[in-house]
């Protein structure tokens, strides 16, 4: 009796192993009867575990506010992204209006109980987005590099106020305040060294503005407030 039941659990095993491959192998068998190449350089992937995790990667197909349309194995998936899901890269500020249609995601979380084909994420990752803030910050970190090679201003460390315009008050440590003009064409970025207008400087941020001063004025070339981001809660 003990051998016939092994004999059917692993009769039924069998065919849950060979239902999931042919499905992982055929992209055509979805909900919206979507065909999906998969590329090398960026694969489908669709893996769920027994408790109902998931990883997912594939193209983004729409965006909306709190969720996102997945074309991956399957076809279609739709992507919860509640308050309490992550959202990197950094740089995109927890903000899906950062994702574009075409991007190259990644999504961790667990298979909805309530909607068909549908995930309720605990973390989103645009590797495209991140490929391009990437390319950004580099470009950034050596145009700044060049400009401070080049040149013969000193770079000053303190905390913003007054902030009006392209301009606004530096005051160091020691108390010592400066007024700092921002040079037609200087490079404004963020702690990430990822380009910022010099509106996103909030007042109180901490700063560090490279320029010339004269009698209390710098003109800056370049300004960088590592304020911002603000650093992301631990998890």
């Amino acid at each position: 009796m003990n051998k016939k039941i092994v004999a059917v659990v692993s009769a039924a095993a069998f065919t849950a192993v060979a239902a999931i491959t042919a499905f992982a192998q055929t992209a055509t068998v979805a909900p919206t009867a979507v065909s999906v190449p998969a590329s090398q350089s960026q694969p489908m992937i669709l893996q769920v575990g027994a408790a109902g995790k998931v990883l997912l990667r594939g193209t983004v197909a729409s965006v909306s506010a709190g969720s996102l349309t997945v074309t991956s194995w399957g076809g279609a998936w739709t992507v919860n992204v509640g308050s309490g899901a992550e959202v990197l890269p950094v740089a995109a500020g927890n903000d899906l209006a950062q994702f574009k249609v075409g991007d190259y995601v990644g999504v961790q979380g667990t298979v909805s109980r309530s909607a068909i084909w549908t995930v309720d994420a605990t973390l989103v990752r645009d590797w495209t987005y991140r490929q391009a803030v990437n390319q950004e910050r580099q470009q950034n970190v050596q145009s700044i590099h060049a400009t401070i090679k080049n040149g013969t201003p000193r770079n000053y460390v303190g905390v913003a106020s007054n902030i009006s315009g392209s301009s606004l008050t530096l005051t160091e440590a020691d108390g010592t305040s400066y007024t700092v003009d921002v040079a037609l064409g200087a490079e404004v970025v963020n702690r990430n060294y990822i380009t910022l207008p010099f509106s996103g400087i909030r007042n109180n941020d901490n700063v560090r503005v490279w320029g010339v001063n004269a009698s209390g004025t710098i003109t800056a070339q370049i300004v960088r407030d590592v304020s911002i981001p603000a650093t992301p809660a631990a998890h």
